[in-house]
């Protein structure tokens, strides 16, 4: 009767044990991260009594999670793609609604422009035509400011939140370190049960990583979880986690460098290349192929615009006789690109002007560097690298740049040119609307009613002056230019978006099925109690026919 009431007892205990993890799952139904656990239950050894083995009850020998490491890893890689389009998606967005923008972008004050210089050359004695053509300059460059001044608080945004990326993954690489640290020491104390709440809590930190950038993790026999962030960089080793953190680029100060430092090493620079995926991959993407282009497109065409509409205008006169004049300030292409390199050289890149060659020119950001005592520049837009300094390269001569051994310097012509176009001319008589000076000795065709140099003004909007196609013929005007910008920029959006779409159904597909393998169904659970309830009650039955055999034992020895 011992062994009955023994064997009761178990079913009692086991009954409660699986009451409690019943309990716990309802209890974190809507924690997140957390998975269902399991009570796994085994019988007792079994005793012989001469007529067979009887059995002895049984046990809870473990309380399980369910996991699956192949849904969880797909749930990372998901989880870190569909964060990248769309935070990708989210700052795209806003520059392809500003720069295609019917009215607000570049198309229409430069068709306005034009428009006024074409009356301008329709009615040249008119001053109020002429003053009509200062007023849509002043709006152009206008434009040009608050295009140039929206990108730079987008830029200035993106920077900002480079730096709170970084601060995260720091935060979530040391929580992973520590609940490393927790759970070995939780195996030691409870002799390899598994701390499912703690492991748990350490895959929500790793799923929270994830977002931030790609992931990868591997854990080791004794629990440890060692994480690698972007392209193999180890973040989490044991229970030592790496800083991530930002500085100042030396080679381009206004631009934001990502670091990497393990303990009490010193901070070096993390590629960009090594940072794919999540949210920082995707800032760090955005900036190197969609923003910093775009601001390079747009200070070229500012510089296209004022180079060659400053060659016409310099080549006419003005009512009052003026010329050689410039029309447009603030953009001179006679003065160096001046730049300071990662070590302190101070580069000095110049156009080539003589002849001056627009369309050899080209909207992009140019890296020299000096490896080993050779020098060379990589072009950004598509990774060309150039060897040979002796030539111009896009309409920029390389000849002369030093650098130190191992020093970069980054290059960008255009950057800022938007922002700093002005309009020279204040008096409008002073418009070179003339071929021949009209106030001194009258050439045939010459006067205040010469419009000759107006008209090759006005010819400048559909002249094809850019973008050399190889073989020295220009092959687009100043609007074809800026539409091959709004297109670029409009397929990138869409692309975003589409990938934004499809990466975020498949993450919620994924979370779908590691729901249905590790979330708690209150349903079930809810069947779960009533079943562990009934048991318990039956085990409790079991102990009380056991005290009554007991009792009549004992009464009948009485």
């Amino acid at each position: 009767m011992a062994d009955f009431l023994n064997t009761g007892l178990t079913g009692l205990m086991a009954s409660q044990a699986k009451l409690n993890v019943a309990s716990h799952n309802i209890a974190n139904a809507d924690t997140p991260g957390y998975s269902r656990q399991i009570a796994v239950q085994t019988t007792q050894p079994s005793q012989y009594m001469g007529y067979g083995y009887v059995g002895q009850g049984t046990r809870v020998v473990d309380v399980e999670r369910a996991y699956d490491q192949f849904l969880h890893k797909q749930l990372l890689q998901s989880q870190s793609q569909a964060s990248y389009h769309q935070t990708y998606s989210d700052l795209v967005a806003p520059i392809d609604n500003l720069i295609a923008d019917p009215d607000a972008g570049l198309s229409s004050a430069m068709s306005q422009f034009f428009d006024a210089v074409q009356e301008v050359a329709n009615n040249p004695s008119n001053i109020a035509a002429r003053q009509t053509m200062l007023s849509q300059s002043s709006m152009l460059v206008n434009r040009f400011q608050m295009l140039s001044g929206q990108l730079d608080q987008i830029d200035a945004s993106v920077e900002q939140n480079i730096a709170l990326a970084a601060q995260d993954i720091t935060q979530y690489g040391q929580q992973i370190a520590r609940f490393n640290q927790e759970i070995s020491r939780a195996l030691g104390v409870g002799n390899g049960a598994s701390p499912n709440d703690l492991l748990d809590q350490r895959d929500q930190a790793l799923a929270e990583l994830a977002k931030r950038v790609n992931v990868q993790a591997v854990v080791d026999d004794k629990g440890m979880m060692t994480v690698f962030i972007g392209n193999g960089q180890a973040l989490v080793q044991g229970t030592q986690s790496a800083t991530i953190a930002t500085r100042s680029d030396p080679a381009q100060p206004s631009r934001t460098q990502v670091t990497y430092q393990i303990g009490t090493g010193a901070a070096m620079a993390l590629p960009e290349s090594q940072l794919s995926g999540g949210e920082l991959g995707a800032l760090l993407t955005f900036r190197r192929e969609t923003l910093e282009p775009v601001q390079d497109q747009l200070g070229f065409l500012a510089t296209a615009l004022a180079a060659k509409f400053n060659e016409v205008h310099a080549a006419g006169y003005g009512l009052d006789g003026s010329t050689g004049e410039d029309y447009f300030s603030g953009i001179d292409l006679t003065q160096p690109v001046v730049s300071a390199g990662s070590q302190g050289s101070t580069v000095s890149v110049s156009f080539v002007t003589t002849p001056l060659d627009l369309s050899a020119l080209r909207p992009d950001t140019y890296v020299i560097s000096n490896d080993n005592g050779a020098l060379s520049v990589t072009r950004q837009s598509d990774g060309k690298r150039f060897t040979d300094l002796s030539n111009p390269i896009d309409g920029l001569n390389f000849l002369g740049v030093s650098l130190l051994s191992g020093e970069t310097v980054v290059i960008a012509p255009y950057r800022d040119a938007a922002s700093k176009i002005g309009v020279a001319i204040t008096d409008p008589r002073q418009i070179a609307a003339a071929k021949d000076d009209p106030t001194g000795t009258v050439a045939p065709g010459s006067g205040p009613a010469d419009n000759r140099n107006a008209l090759a003004l006005a010819a400048i909007q559909t002249e094809k002056f850019l973008y050399d196609n190889g073989t020295g013929t220009a092959t687009a005007t100043l609007q074809t230019a800026y539409a091959r910008t709004v297109s670029a920029l409009g397929a990138k959006a869409s692309e975003v978006k589409n990938g934004a779409s499809s990466s975020q159904a498949l993450y919620e597909q994924v979370q779908a099925q590691r729901d249905n393998h590790a979330g708690v169904n209150l349903d079930e659970e809810a069947a779960n109690l009533v079943r562990y309830q009934q048991a318990y009650l039956a085990a409790s039955k079991v102990m009380q026919m056991a005290q009554k055999l007991f009792d009549s034992v004992l009464a009948i020895a009485g």
